[in-house]
């Protein structure tokens, strides 16, 4: 078992690495990209200027090439153009970088001040060549004389293209391991000097052997490692760790409630209607299954809040809210709220609130999953050894409970198990719906705004919880069926 268990282990690392990769080129190599209106609709004086873009995509981290975009979401960026490691393995020390004050912080976008050489010529096309002996970033204060002012359009490995002040001419700064570096303490903090670092500016540092991508420095430490990032658009400038954990509470109650009272019904069902097939219960169950399986869960939540909550608000009965997940200001009379003295965000307000979304959930799963009940348990009420023990003289609630439902639970566990990512990731289209504030509703709306990092983050969460999902499907076999061995 313990050699089965390694085995999976590894295979779940890798199925989850190529679904990162999956997930990344989706979504990164769709036509146009975020900045794609960046300008049509704006007018001129409100447009973006070159320098402008080429920060915002280095905010992003659109300005990297895709395969090291991919690397610095997934293992983080603050290794690119370090200069030293640190050593430490225990958190918040553990896995630190450090970059010295250099081209490693030079981003588009930024005021520069450059002290060197110019060349007299120009390059193809037509800017005037520095070679930097000094170079101020984001500096602040009166420039000393002799110096160039401009802002940063873009960096080209250790070159600048730097938009000159007061000069129609842009220039091209070429810098060299003599070039002087002056960055405030702010952008480039000092190396703490507690710990044991090591240097690496031989393979991360600006002229190390990845020194051509140096430039790409940042703070990120990429989601194998918990740094989700921050939201593009639905909160903008928010953490993504914020905004799952302030809707994850909500999706795992709803997910967990359905799940829960789907099993408890949809279980004795299928097995009281396989073991009286055919009759009324039987023909009941299955018109039931047929009806629940075919009903499309967007057309049967909005019929639920059309009845209970608008119907009966207009019969006169105690009508249920018809969205959110708890009362923003006192219930209204004649609500069922205002008939059970709910206050809002109580524990009465929310479960009132959960009753529409988790009813539409439960009937769903409940459909589906009494159906596979009843037919892995015909299978198995005919084999050989449901008939053994029948001849032994066992009752029938032994047989069936004891021999025929362990092993008639292997279908529905391979289905249920795959709930786990579900109460995690939430029901989108219930959660839409009802406005139930969780990740399905999260997702739904980073999708339609084009926020990334947040799609992003969902998918890779999800994509490790299916490969945990069908290793817990795999123990649970062993626990249901004593056949089933994986020495």
């Amino acid at each position: 078992m313990t050699s089965y268990l390694i085995r999976r282990f590894i295979q779940m690392v890798l199925v989850v690495l190529l679904a990162t990769m999956a997930i990344y080129a989706l979504l990164n190599l769709a036509p146009g990209g975020p900045l794609s209106g960046l300008n049509m609709t704006a007018d001129r004086k409100s447009r973006y200027s070159e320098a402008d873009k080429n920060r915002l995509e280095a905010y992003l981290g659109l300005d990297k090439p895709l395969a090291l975009r991919y690397l610095a979401w997934l293992v983080g960026e603050d290794w690119i153009g370090a200069d030293e490691m640190y050593l430490g393995l225990k958190p918040p020390d553990g896995m630190r970088f450090y970059a010295k004050p250099g081209i490693a912080y030079a981003t588009p976008g930024y005021p520069v001040w450059i002290e060197g050489e110019q060349t007299g010529q120009t390059d193809e096309e037509g800017r005037v060549i520095i070679i930097a002996k000094k170079i101020w970033l984001r500096p602040s204060g009166e420039p000393p004389e002799g110096v160039v002012q401009g802002l940063i359009v873009k960096v080209y490995g250790h070159n600048l293209h730097v938009d000159v002040k007061g000069d129609p001419v842009d220039a091209w700064v070429e810098t060299t391991k003599e070039t002087a570096w002056e960055v405030p303490a702010s952008v480039a903090p000092p190396r703490p000097e507690k710990g044991p670092w090591v240097n690496v500016s031989w393979l991360f540092g600006p002229y190390g052997l990845l020194g051509n991508y140096a430039h790409f420095h940042g703070e990120g430490h990429g989601v194998a490692r918990f740094d989700w990032g921050k939201s593009w658009a639905v909160a903008r400038g928010q953490p993504i760790s914020m905004l799952i954990k302030s809707r994850l509470g909500n999706t795992m109650v709803l997910m967990s409630l359905a799940t829960l009272f789907s099993l408890l019904i949809a279980i004795p069902v299928g097995i009281y209607s396989a073991v009286k097939q055919y009759s009324t219960l039987d023909y009941f169950v299955t018109t039931f299954t047929f009806f629940g399986t075919s009903m499309p869960i967007f057309w049967f939540g909005l019929m639920m809040i059309l009845v209970f909550s608008i119907y009966f608000k207009k019969w006169g009965l105690p009508y249920l809210p018809a969205g959110g997940v708890t009362s923003v200001r006192p219930p209204r009379a004649g609500s069922l709220l205002a008939l059970l003295h709910a206050t809002p965000g109580s524990f009465v307000d929310r479960a009132v609130h959960l009753i529409m979304p988790t009813s539409a959930l439960s009937l769903l799963y409940m459909a589906g999953w009494s159906r596979y009940m009843r037919s892995s348990m015909l299978e198995v009420l005919r084999l050989d050894y449901v008939r053994t023990a029948r001849a032994k003289g066992l009752s029938e609630r032994v047989v069936i409970v004891k021999h025929a439902m362990r092993n008639a639970l292997i279908p529905l566990i391979t289905i249920v198990v795959f709930q786990i990512p579900g109460i995690f990731g939430g029901a989108t289209i219930t959660e839409t719906i009802f406005s139930w504030q969780g990740m399905g509703l999260l997702y739904f709306k980073a999708l339609t705004a084009d926020d990334w990092p947040v799609v992003m983050v969902l998918l890779y969460i999800q994509a490790i919880l299916v490969v945990i999902a069908t290793l817990t499907g795999d123990i649970l076999y062993t626990l249901v069926d004593p056949r089933i061995r994986y020495d």
